[in-house]
């Protein structure tokens, strides 16, 4: 009976009734047997029921009075909804046929109808005469929702820290404390935005770093646990690898393949082996968990991992896509068990090409976990430790591929900028904390090239092939941001005058020129700061712009697939449309219409990672600086605004000194980065060194503020415009 629906619908471009639905097959059934057919009630009923589940698929439209219609007849549209803090908000649409398509539609607060942020929903675009207007909630992503508790009268409820959710209700059917911070389950749903809630965990801030971490996770959305359907799948997924899992895989268990990760890495999801063949090329072998054939697509643990689009990294806790059992078991490629993965084989001649290469599922056996520092060991000085002798001449090897790989990527352009980071991280018990610097060594830079190459390659061999795929693309630079930066460098007089603005953000070579011309002054710090403000920020898209920043025309991500949802999906298209028989095309047509979903998704999900990230670093930095309040700091002046002067300590931590603490009256000077006193007192500039007080450390607003002790050095700006201002009396 579906292809009757079908083709009645298809044919039909306004709603249509039950019973004229009902006629118009009965017709067809006519013209196909020759004589009258009645349907039986048993077939009217198997109708009605497959016309409801097409609505519940989204596929047909039932409206208001009762009528059907396909819904790509009608003017409905799908797509993510993104609330603002005043209750209105926006449905991101992405449209892919051939190409990438996205489009915002403003809805206003009294068209939510209920929508939350963050809800996947089905929306009327309206017209000139009718509003947008959000027509039903699809899926709402929900499984806790942290918050705090208040009363109103006997009852509680959990009012979510999330402001974009606050217009949800939840009633507690149990006794709690005024202000207590929890998660709740939502139990029973009343309507829209009604919700019964169940305590699952309480989290008390002042016990320990982790419980802080955690809700920091809490106030962006993020949480730590997976549905009971989920676990109830875990229990079903083996342990070990299975002679059914090992049909159809090549078996690479007698090769020399390991690991090289940090030496507290559980979740170990990319490995590698390195070879020299008789025509004296390289035959480098990227190995990768398949995640693919353990989670079935669609799952429980699926929707799990959709839901959080990533695994979350933050002050030294982690919050897994999958839980232990995959993450650190079946899922990990630990040393000496067999592991299903799919390997990608490249072979690479000695100026750093990949002239051939093959992707295949396999199954792996790793001989050893190694860890980034022993290996730095091996390469830097010769250090070797006693389980890493029989592998040494191979890492030598594979390093002498990674600097071949790593010269023909800057070659092509590909951008550097000369900068670590500093993360925070606490003791076991969590309750104390301190900061490391994140560098890149000889070891941690093998593995990278090792896997953009792999990245490269697979988005190649999906694009010769016409598939779709879940590129990484990364636009050019932002030009006003460029022209920004051009005149800051003619100020303090280390102008980059060989190329316009227009030839840096379009040219990836001079683009890279541009940046070493930054990292090479007494200013580095500083600029490079600026000139990464300068970059796109790298997104998900179905269709494939290139990578500005790694100078790449093919890259998307296949070598975490326990990690990150965009790889699973790439693993996923392998499986559909290369490993296994897709004659019919109907999987490669699935694909072009989910990546759009699963690219804007997973984007969504990442600058979640990233804000994460960015709050939990500054909760940590606002908590060590507030022992320190009254000291002295040096300090650098990063940027100038007419309200304060934005300045980087010694230990890259930053902090504010406001305008209204400084003496006298400023007048902002945009033109040459400076503030300058109009009472005779010290005036300031991009570059200055100053000597700084710790005035204050907010827990609460996260914000670290000085005060002005005195100035260490002034900035080369003060002779540039001493220059300009002598030029100019010169010219009059």
């Amino acid at each position: 009976m579906e292809y009757y629906i079908e083709k009645v619908l298809s044919n039909e471009d306004k709603p249509i009734s039950f019973e004229r639905i009902i006629i118009k097959i009965e017709k067809l059934l006519y013209l196909k047997e020759g004589r009258k057919v009645l349907l039986s009630p048993e077939e009217r009923d198997n109708i009605l029921d497959l016309l409801d589940k097409a609505v519940q698929k989204f596929k047909v439209y039932k409206t208001s009075s009762g009528n059907y219609i396909k819904m790509s007849k009608t003017l409905l549209k799908k797509g993510r909804f993104y609330a603002d803090r005043n209750g209105a908000g926006k449905v991101n649409i992405s449209i892919y046929n051939g190409y990438k398509k996205d489009e915002n539609i403003s809805i206003g607060k009294d068209k939510v109808f209920g929508a939350i942020d963050g809800d996947y929903v089905l929306v009327d675009p309206g017209c000139n005469r009718t509003p947008p207007k959000i027509v039903e909630i699809i899926d709402r992503f929900l499984v806790y929702i942290p918050g705090e508790v208040y009363s109103d009268g006997d009852k509680y409820y959990v009012r979510p820290i999330d402001k974009k959710k606050r217009n949800i209700i939840i009633a507690l059917d149990e006794p709690a404390i005024e202000g207590e911070k929890v998660q709740v389950s939502l139990e029973k749903k009343y309507d829209d935005n009604t919700y019964s809630g169940k305590i699952v965990k309480r989290i008390n801030i002042d016990k320990d770093y982790s419980q802080k971490v955690l809700w920091e996770y809490f106030k962006h959305g993020v949480d730590n646990d997976f549905s009971e359907e989920s676990l109830k799948q875990l229990e079903q997924i083996p342990n070990v690898v299975r002679d059914i899992d090992r049909i159809g895989r090549e078996d690479f268990t007698n090769w020399a393949i390991f690991t090289i990760d940090g030496e507290d890495t559980e979740d170990m999801d990319d490995a590698i082996s390195c070879t020299i063949n008789d025509k004296g090329n390289y035959v480098l072998g990227v190995h990768i968990a398949d995640i693919a054939s353990i989670i079935p697509e669609g799952s429980p643990l699926d929707r799990d991992a959709f839901r959080k689009g990533n695994s979350y990294y933050s002050g030294g806790f982690i919050i897994y896509m999958f839980p232990y059992k995959i993450s650190k078991g079946i899922g990990s490629l630990n040393p000496n068990v067999d592991r299903m993965a799919i390997s990608c084989i490249m072979e690479i001649d000695p100026e750093g090409q990949v002239i051939n290469y093959r992707i295949t599922p396999s199954i792996i056996n790793s001989k050893i976990k190694m860890s980034y520092k022993k290996v730095n060991d091996i390469l830097k000085t010769g250090v070797i430790d006693s389980q890493y002798i029989k592998y040494a001449d191979n890492l030598r090897l594979m390093n002498k591929l990674a600097f071949l790989l790593r010269r023909e990527r800057l070659k092509r352009g590909s951008i550097e900028f000369d900068r670590f980071d500093i993360r925070p991280y606490t003791d076991r018990n969590s309750k104390s904390f301190d900061f490391s610097i994140r560098t890149q060594d000889v070891a941690e830079n093998l593995i990278g090239e090792f896997m953009l190459v792999a990245n490269e390659t697979v988005d190649k061999e999906l694009s010769k092939r016409g598939l779709p795929c879940i590129h990484r693309v990364h636009g050019k630079p932002n030009k006003s941001k460029v022209v920004e930066l051009l005149n800051l460098l003619r100020t303090i007089n280390i102008p980059f005058d060989s190329y316009s603005a227009d030839e840096i953000v379009s040219n990836k070579k001079v683009f890279q020129e541009f940046v070493k011309h930054i990292c090479s002054n007494k200013y580095s710090s500083l600029l490079t700061a600026e000139a990464i403000k300068c970059m796109s920020r790298a997104k998900y898209s179905p269709k494939n712009i290139g990578h500005f920043g790694l100078a790449k025309d093919n890259y998307c991500h296949f070598t975490s697939p326990g990690r990150r949802y965009s790889d699973l999906t790439v693993h996923r298209i392998l499986w559909d449309c290369v490993f296994n028989d897709d004659r019919d095309g109907m999987n490669r047509k699935k694909w072009m219409y989910k990546a759009p979903i699963i690219a804007e998704n997973t984007t969504h999900t990442e600058r979640i990672s990233d804000d994460t990230e960015r709050d939990v670093f500054r909760m940590f930095i606002v908590d060590y600086m507030s022992n320190y309040i009254g000291q002295e700091f040096e300090a650098t002046v990063l940027y100038v605004s007419k309200n304060c002067l934005t300045v980087e300590i010694n230990n890259m931590i930053e902090g504010t000194v406001r305008v209204k603490d400084l003496p006298g009256v400023y007048l902002h000077d945009p033109e040459n980065y400076s503030l300058i006193s109009l009472d005779n007192y010290d005036n300031y500039y991009v570059g200055d060194k100053l000597k700084l007080k710790l005035k204050s450390a907010s827990k609460d607003t996260r914000k670290i503020d000085f005060t002005v002790v005195g100035k260490i050095s002034e900035s080369d700006i003060v002779s540039t415009i001493r220059n300009v201002k002598i030029k100019k009396r010169e010219n009059t």
